[in-house]
C-alpha cells in the first residue's frame, strides 16, 4: 500500500495519531536484542558504530552479545558519506526503517499505511518550523508512560535560520560536480563504496551536516555518526533531506541522477548496499532500484519548489548588473554558457596550517595575478545579459584536509579583505559543520569542505577593494576547545570558467 510522508508540523497537535504510533513502536523495537535485524539498535548500527560509545552511553551492556563478525562487516558501520551514494544509500536505509516501524505499528493495532513524518526546518511558511518538533520535548506520553522520543542527549531545542536555508543546494544543477574541481555537486562526488569520504555534496554538507552539528552539540548523539540514528529524531531529519532530492529533481527539468552504470548499479559485488525489510531478509536497495519513491512505495505531501524557479545566475545577476560599469568588461561576444561542472583554475592559497579553537583563527590567502585577472574579464556584456545563459566565473573556498578529535563543532566563515573588522568588508560566505571529523580523521586524512563564496568576491569586486590578497575568518558558533585539536591543513580559493 503507498504512504505518504507528511511534514510534521502539518499533521495537528503534538501527539497526533502519527507521531503516538511511531513512540509506541518504538518502544517495542528497542527492547530487541540487537543481534535480531529488526531491532532498534540493530537498524542504529547499520548507519555506523562503536563498542565503547555504545557501552559508555548505556545504549550496550559490555558483555552483551553481538552479531557475528561475518554479518557485522556485511550490514553494519555502511552509512555513505562524502558519496555519490548518499542519497541513495540513505533512502534504502530510511524505507527498511520505515517498513520495520510500520510492521511494528500494524502489529500493535496500528493503520497499515503508516508513514514516516519529516521535520521541514527550512520552511519559510511556517513559524516554528525551526523548533524541535515538540513530541521529542518532553519526558512522557499521554498516558504518563516514559516518551521514546525524548533524548537528553540534544543541545539545542531550535535551530539557526542561517544554517538550514537552501539557495545554494536546490540552484544547482550538476549532481556529481568535476571530478578534479572542488565542488562536488549536489549529490557528492564519483566515489566507491565510502562510509566516510573527504568531500560531501552541497545538500550533505548543508543542511545535512549542520543540523547534526546544531542538534548534537558536544556529547549529543545526533553530533556523531556513530550515535546518531540511536535518536528517534536522526529518521525524520533525514526523511526531509531524501524529500529534498526530490524537490531537486522536480524543480528544473535539466536536473538529472547520474545515468553512470557504477552509480546506478551501486558499489562492486564485493561491497553492495546490504538492507533488508522487514522480514529481515535481504532485497535489492542499489540506486537503480530506489529511483522512484512511488514504485517503492511512498511519496511525500509536499515536494513544490521553495525557490519558486529562480535559478542561481538570476539572483547571482540581481546583484551584478546595478553596478556593471564598475567593471572591466571583455569582448561583446555571444552568449557565454555555464555548462554543469566547467572548469577550475588553482587561484591561490594560505602557506601554513590554521588551528581552530575557541577563537577567530584567521588566513591570509594570496591570490596570483593571471587567475584574478581572468576573473575580471569573465565580466563580459554576453555574460551579463539577462536573456542569456552566460555567466561571469564562479569562486569557491576550499578548507582542506581538516582534522581533529571532536566533530560537533559549527563555524562561520567569512571573507574579507586583509585588516577589515566585522563592520567594514567583513562577509559571511556560509557556515560548516564537521560532522564526522573523527572517522575521517582517522581514515582519509581528513574533512574537506567547500563554500561558494562567489557572492562575496562580486561585493568585493563591486567595492573596488584590492583583491590581490583576501583574509579569510574562521568563527566558532559552537562549544569548540583547544583540546579538539582542530586544524586546516591549507586554504585554497578555485574559479570554475565554463572556458
Amino acid at each position: 500500500m503507498a504512504r505518504t510522508r507528511r511534514e510534521i508540523y502539518g499533521l495537528g497537535p503534538t501527539w497526533n495519531d502519527t507521531v503516538l504510533w511511531y513512540a509506541k513502536a518504538i518502544k517495542e523495537l528497542r527492547p530487541r536484542p540487537i543481534t535480531r535485524k529488526a531491532s532498534w539498535r540493530y537498524l542504529a548500527a547499520m548507519h555506523d558504530f562503536d563498542r565503547d560509545q555504545w557501552v559508555s552511553l548505556g545504549y550496550l551492556k559490555a558483555r552483551e552479545a553481538l552479531p557475528p563478525q561475518a554479518e557485522q562487516d556485511l550490514y553494519w558501520k555502511q552509512c555513505q558519506h562524502g558519496s555519490w551514494y548518499f542519497l541513495p544509500w540513505h533512502r534504502a536505509y530510511l524505507l527498511s526503517f520505515e517498513d520495520i516501524v510500520g510492521a511494528a505499528v500494524k502489529a500493535l493495532g496500528g493503520p497499515d499505511d503508516w508513514a514516516l513524518p519529516y521535520w521541514n526546518y527550512s520552511s519559510q511558511s511556517n513559524p516554528s518550523a525551526l523548533n524541535i518538533p515538540p513530541a521529542f520535548l518532553t519526558r512522557t506520553m499521554p498516558d504518563g508512560s516514559a516518551n521514546p522520543l525524548f533524548v537528553a542527549a540534544r543541545s539545542a531545542r531550535a535551530l539557526n535560520r542561517d544554517t538550514v536555508r537552501l539557495e545554494a543546494q536546490l540552484s544547482d544543477g550538476d549532481f556529481v560536480g568535476v571530478d578534479d574541481g572542488p565542488n562536488a555537486g549536489v549529490g557528492g562526488p564519483r566515489t566507491i563504496f565510502m562510509d566516510h569520504g573527504d568531500t560531501e555534496g552541497l545538500i550533505e554538507a548543508q543542511p545535512h551536516d549542520i543540523v547534526h552539528s546544531q542538534l548534537g552539540g558536544r556529547g549529543g548523539l545526533m553530533a556523531y555518526t556513530t550515535l546518531a540514528a540511536l535518536d528517534p529524531i536522526f529518521w525524520l531529519h533525514h526523511a526531509n533531506i531524501d524529500r529534498l532530492w526530490e524537490v531537486w529533481l522536480q524543480r528544473d527539468p535539466a536536473n538529472r541522477n547520474p545515468t553512470e552504470a557504477n552509480w546506478l548499479n551501486g558499489p562492486s559485488r564485493k561491497r553492495r548496499f546490504a538492507i533488508f525489510g522487514p522480514d529481515e531478509k535481504d532485497r535489492s536497495s542499489n540506486p537503480q532500484d530506489v529511483l522512484s519513491t512511488a514504485k517503492i512505495g511512498y511519496s511525500y505531501d509536499d515536494t513544490s519548489d521553495p525557490l519558486k524557479g529562480v535559478t542561481r545566475r538570476h539572483r547571482r545577476l540581481q546583484d551584478i548588473l546595478p553596478h556593471r560599469q564598475t567593471f572591466s568588461v571583455a569582448g561583446e561576444g555571444g552568449p557565454k554558457a555555464m555548462p554543469a561542472g566547467g572548469k577550475f583554475e588553482l587561484m591561490g592559497s594560505n602557506d601554513k596550517k590554521l588551528a581552530l579553537g575557541p577563537e577567530t583563527a584567521t588566513a591570509r590567502v594570496k591570490l596570483a595575478p593571471r587567475p584574478l585577472t581572468s576573473f575580471t574579464h569573465s565580466f563580459s556584456a554576453s555574460a551579463l545579459q539577462p536573456e542569456t545563459p552566460g555567466e561571469p566565473d564562479r569562486v569557491f573556498l576550499r578548507l582542506e584536509n581538516i582534522t581533529g578529535k571532536d566533530g560537533s563543532g559549527i563555524f562561520d566563515v567569512f571573507v574579507h579583505g586583509p585588516g577589515s573588522g566585522a563592520g567594514d568588508e567583513h562577509t559571511l560566505v556560509g557556515s560548516i559543520s564537521l560532522f564526522g571529523l573523527e572517522r575521517a580523521s582517522a581514515g582519509t586524512g581528513g574533512l574537506n569542505k567547500t563554500l561558494e563564496i562567489t557572492n562575496a568576491i562580486d561585493a568585493l569586486h563591486l567595492s573596488k577593494a584590492n583583491l590581490d590578497e583576501l583574509e579569510v575568518s574562521i568563527v566558532p558558533r559552537s562549544d569548540v576547545r583547544e583540546e579538539d585539536q582542530i586544524k586546516v591543513g591549507q586554504i585554497t580559493l578555485y574559479r570554475q570558467s565554463s572556458e
